[in-house]
This record gives structure tokens, sequence and C-alpha cells, in this order.
């Protein structure tokens, strides 16, 4: 019996030993992450430039739209009655001509060139917008005065224009790197039918709402494919609203419209 038991015993210390030399598996949430993504790139920095009533010269960075895309459409709404203020808005009162940074133009103007080659145009609203015409926008919001209502925004309050991310208060207008446009028939003038108009603050007015014809689906989405090519990106709750893709540092405008800047020296 004890001859037996001998070998039991060491074969029974062997097999221990083996075990023990066997590596250790950690859990895998205890094993150090190795991280595979690239460093996230820095944001775009904004300057404020300061406002200004006497500015003489565009800033270099600025053009007047009508001078660098042939042909453009341009009827500033805010700069009249018909918005959903009601008024002229603070900074469009001394110009109609729009403004925009260079490199937001040459987007327009490869659109422009596109929609010509079939017969349409663009008209735009709305581009650089001075930082007071916000101010000037969230001021009226805190009023009782509603004469638009019934036109623009029939279905939400003013603090739902907000809330509805409609209006902020700041822009990307006031970077001079937005616009508000549409699609015109150029042997007609007529605007092509987009199901609501500008500025209708509304879920209608969402670029993809599906409650609206399929014609109408058809222009909006001519609309967005033609600036996305472009370079430009659609603001999704209003098929009218653009911005530069590919922005970079920018500085925030506030000095008012006005037609007659002077290039550069």
């Amino acid at each position: 019996m004890r001859k037996l038991f001998l070998p039991l015993a060491v074969l029974f210390l062997l097999s221990q030993c083996a075990r023990q030399q066997e590596p250790v598996q950690l859990p895998a949430e205890n094993k150090p992450a190795v991280s595979t993504s690239k460093p996230a790139a820095p944001m775009p920095r904004i300057r404020v430039m300061e406002a200004t009533e006497d500015l003489q010269f565009m800033p270099a960075e600025l053009c007047y739209l009508d001078e660098e895309v042939p042909g453009i459409k341009v009827d500033l709404r805010y700069c009249g009655y018909d918005n959903f203020v009601g008024r002229p808005i603070d900074g469009y009162t001394t110009g109609t001509r729009a403004i925009l940074r260079r490199d937001a133009a040459e987007c327009l103007k490869r659109a422009q060139h596109e929609l010509n080659a079939q017969g349409l145009g663009l008209l735009v609203w709305d581009a650089y917008r001075p930082h007071r015409a916000m101010k000037d926008f969230y001021a009226w919001s805190r009023t009782d005065e509603a004469a638009m209502k019934h036109k623009y925004y029939p279905n939400i309050t003013k603090q739902g224009i907000y809330d509805g991310k409609y209006i902020r208060r700041t822009s990307e207008h006031s970077l001079g790197v937005a616009v508000d446009v549409t699609i015109i028939n150029l042997a007609t003038g007529r605007e092509l039918d987009m199901g609501t108009g500008f500025d209708f603050l509304d879920p209608s007015s969402a670029t993809r709402f599906t409650g609206i014809t399929p014609e109408q689906h058809a222009n909006r989405m001519l609309l967005r494919n033609t600036m996305n090519r472009a370079g430009m990106r659609n603001y999704k709750r209003e098929w009218w609203h653009y911005f530069l893709k590919n922005r970079g540092n920018c500085t925030r405008y506030d000095f008012p419209l006005c037609d007659t800047l002077l290039p550069q020296p």
C-alpha cells in the first residue's frame, strides 16, 4: 500500500507545479486599453470684431455676393417688413447688398453654375447678418408684439422659436459663412415650390419633412444636393439654411450692412 501511495503523491505534486506555471488571464475589463483613435482636431476659433458704425473698407476675407456670383438674385428680407418680426432689423437699415465670406461665395458660385445649366438659379434671402440683429431678434421675442405670427410662426410661441432652435442667440450668419437661399426658374423668375415659404418656423420646414408633395420634396433635394456638392451643408430644421462645411477659424462681425464699402487698399 505504501509503495502505491508514494508514486501518487509525486504525481499530485507535479500536477500542482504545472498549474502554477500556467499564465494568468486578466479579465477583459482589467486589461489596459489601447487607444486607436486619432487625436481630436482643434476646435475652430471665433474672433469677435468690435462693433463699428463707420466702416469704410470691406474686411479682406469678405465680399459683395453680386460681384463674385454672376446673375445671382438677392432679396434681403430683414431689410424690409416681410419677415417674422414685421419690420427692418437692426443692422439692415443701411444697405441691401448681400455680403459673404469669400470661400462661401465660391461655393455659391459653383452651385449657381450648376443650376444655370438647367435653366435655374439661386435667390438669396440672407447672408452676412450683423450680430446686433440677433440681439434685436431676442429683444423682440421678449415683447408681446406678434403682428406676423399668422404668416411665420402660427403654431408656436415666441419662446418656441428659440426652444425649437429656429433662432439662437448667436448665428453662423454673423460669421459670414451662412446663407438662406432658394432656387428660381430663370425663364419665369418664379421660385420653385418648396412646400413652405422662407422663415416659416414650423416642423413642415424641415428639409426631409414627409408631409409635402413629391414635387416639393424633389425641389428641396435638388437644392440640398446642389449646395452639398458645392461645399455647403444644410441645417435640417430649415430647408433654406446652408452653411460652409469647412469654415476654419472665423470672425464674428457686427458692422451694419453698407452698399458702398471699398476694397482693402
